[in-house]
């Protein structure tokens, strides 16, 4: 069983929105992240993903570094897919449609 391709929807500053196809075969799926500079897998962060028959299913990475290079990849059935790699955004000073901008004096 090959693991489904992430694509990436959105890097912010501390997250990072991926989404795939399901295999109709597995509905449960893991998502896991590490710092690009971490060699190994193991200790990566996860989180499970249930995926609902949807064409798409979407997963988030959090609680990420700002301006970081992160490497993300899903594992389903004990079984790696592709890793991407992802830089989040640096941390901004410009105004944000529900933010206010932040001062530095």
């Amino acid at each position: 069983m090959a693991t489904p391709r992430l694509e990436l929807l959105e890097a912010t500053e501390t997250t990072i929105a991926v989404e795939f196809k399901p295999l109709s075969s597995a509905s449960d799926y893991e998502l896991q992240w590490k710092r690009i500079e971490q060699k190994q897998w193991s200790g990566a962060a996860s989180t499970s993903v249930k995926a609902d028959g949807k064409k798409k299913t979407k997963a988030e990475a959090y609680d990420l570094e700002p301006g970081s290079t992160y490497c993300v990849r899903l594992v389903c059935g004990g079984e790696p897919g592709p890793e991407l790699i992802i830089d989040t955004e640096q941390v901004g000073c410009t105004p944000k449609a529900d933010k206010s901008c932040c001062v530095i004096s």
